[in-house]
C-alpha cells in the first residue's frame, strides 16, 4: 500500500465506508477501488475528483488526499463501472474548466497585443529560444523585455515568476513584465526580483515598454 492508499483508508475509516460502497458511490468496481488502496493503480483525474469530494469534509482532508496523489507513480489503469452517467458527467465538467480556463488565457493574451499595438510597439508572440519561450518578446533601443501573460493569478503564481527569472537569464532579457489582470497581493512573490521583474496590468506593460522605445 502506498500514500495515497493510506490516506483513501483513512478517510473510508472516518466516512464508514467500505471499498465496495465507495465503488458504488464514484463509479468505480470494487476491484478497482482495491487497486487503487494496494497501490497498483492510479486514479484518472475525474476519479480522484469524486474520491475527494466523497471523502474530504475539510481542507486537511483534502491536503491529504492530494498531497499524497503527487506521489503516485504507477500507470493510471482503472476498470470503472460500465456506463455510469456520473463519470461520464464529471469527466464533462473537468474538461469545460478546463476549455474556459484555456479560452481565458487566449482572450487575455490577445487584449495583451491589442495593447502593445496600439501603442506602436513591434514584438515577436510566441519567441522560443532553445527550451525557453515567452509569450511576447520585444527588441528596443537594445533593451530586450519578455512578456509573460499571467490570467489566473491564483493559480501557480509563484511558478510563474520562477518562470519569469529562467526567462530573463536564457532569452538574455534586461527585463521580464508578467501581464496580470488586476493588482493584487500575488504580486509579493516578485518584490524580491525588482526591477528585472514587474507585475503589471496590460496598460501599466505597453506603457512602460513604449517609455523604453522612447
Amino acid at each position: 500500500m502506498n500514500a495515497l492508499g493510506e490516506a483513501i483508508r483513512t478517510l473510508m475509516s472516518r466516512r464508514g465506508l467500505t471499498g465496495a460502497q465507495l465503488g458504488e458511490e464514484i463509479g468505480l468496481s470494487a476491484t478497482s477501488v482495491s487497486r487503487i488502496i494496494q497501490g497498483h493503480a492510479k486514479p484518472k483525474q475525474v476519479t480522484l475528483s469524486r474520491l475527494m469530494k466523497r471523502l474530504c469534509v475539510s481542507p486537511e482532508d483534502e491536503q491529504l488526499i492530494l498531497r499524497a496523489f503527487t506521489g503516485v507513480t504507477v500507470p493510471a489503469v482503472e476498470e470503472p463501472v460500465s456506463d455510469d452517467p456520473k463519470n461520464t458527467a464529471a469527466e464533462r465538467e473537468r474538461v469545460e474548466r478546463w476549455l474556459e480556463a484555456r479560452t481565458q488565457a487566449i482572450t487575455f493574451k490577445n487584449a495583451v497585443a491589442r495593447e502593445l499595438e496600439k501603442a506602436g510597439i513591434t514584438y515577436r508572440r510566441d519567441a522560443c529560444d532553445g527550451i525557453a519561450s515567452a509569450d511576447f518578446l520585444i527588441d528596443v533601443r537594445g533593451k530586450r523585455v519578455a512578456i509573460e501573460c499571467k490570467f489566473n493569478v491564483s493559480r501557480d503564481f509563484d511558478k510563474t515568476v520562477g518562470v519569469a527569472r529562467l526567462l530573463r537569464e536564457l532569452m538574455r532579457c534586461d527585463f521580464v513584465i508578467i501581464t496580470v489582470p488586476f493588482e493584487g497581493d500575488f504580486a509579493a512573490s516578485a518584490q524580491t526580483d525588482s526591477p528585472t521583474i514587474q507585475v503589471l496590468t496590460i496598460a501599466e506593460t505597453a506603457r512602460l515598454v513604449k517609455e523604453c522605445a522612447a
